[in-house]
């Protein structure tokens, strides 16, 4: 028997080897998209981090420079000015005057109404986080915002719950700034629950609605009364 001699062909080429990764360009931006990048990025980068944390460090999560996030906002100052317009300034409903004001509804209703809109406006993480950092570390932001709340919200609570309630005026300076704490507690008891639940991790109310209609309820049914029997008696 022959012995024949088997020539086995080389191996062919297999595929099972990843192809090598395709470069995929980093996409353009025109100069509007990418600050507008910049910001919406750096919204959650100090609602993360706080005011403290450094424009080297939001560049690197941005994956630019350092000199090019500065050719879009000189400083950080001017960047915290800009999170700030975009934060509290442009998403305030300008409607929300309008409804306190409104005398085709009772109080009660309007208030319900509005508180109802503003807590969906400010129960979220990054309004409350930035909120908070903005009061331990950059007090003029909550200034600012707070000061915008007195004069288009509080004030016209205050006015509107005299007129409706046969509330005598405030006499002096004293009187109406008595009258503007109690508004602003009621108000702030909404935005606590932001708080509860995006700085103390605790649980909220399911029903948003119910709580606002309780808390307006409980408002009405004690401070007219109070601040009437108040200066009638003196």
């Amino acid at each position: 028997m022959t012995n024949k001699r088997v020539t086995r062909a080389a191996p062919a080429e297999t595929t099972d080897a990843a192809p090598a990764a395709r470069v995929v360009p980093r996409r353009r931006l025109s100069p509007e998209d990418r600050e507008h990048e910049i910001v919406q990025r750096a919204v959650a980068f100090f609602a993360s981090n706080g005011f403290g944390a450094s424009t080297r460090d939001l560049a690197k999560e941005l994956g630019i420079t350092q000199p090019l996030l500065y050719r879009y906002f000189p400083n950080k100052e001017a960047l915290i000015d800009r999170v700030y317009e975009e934060v509290f300034v442009r998403r305030w409903n300008p409607e929300w005057e309008e409804w306190l004001a409104d005398r085709s509804m009772t109080l009660r209703e309007r208030l319900c109404r509005y508180l109802k809109d503003y807590g969906r406006f400010v129960l979220r993480s990054e309004w409350v986080r930035i909120f908070i950092y903005a009061g331990l570390n950059r007090g003029g932001i909550n200034q600012k915002y707070l000061a915008r709340l007195r004069e288009r919200h509080f004030m016209l609570i205050a006015s509107e719950m005299r007129r409706e309630y046969g509330i005598p005026d405030p006499r002096n300076e004293a009187e109406l700034e008595d009258e503007l704490d109690l508004v602003w507690a009621m108000h702030s008891s909404v935005f606590y629950i932001g708080v509860r639940k995006w700085i103390y991790e605790l649980p909220t109310p399911k029903n948003l609605d119910r709580v606002i209609d309780l808390r307006v309820e409980v408002f009405l049914r004690g401070v007219p009364a109070v601040l009437s029997e108040q200066r009638r008696a003196l």
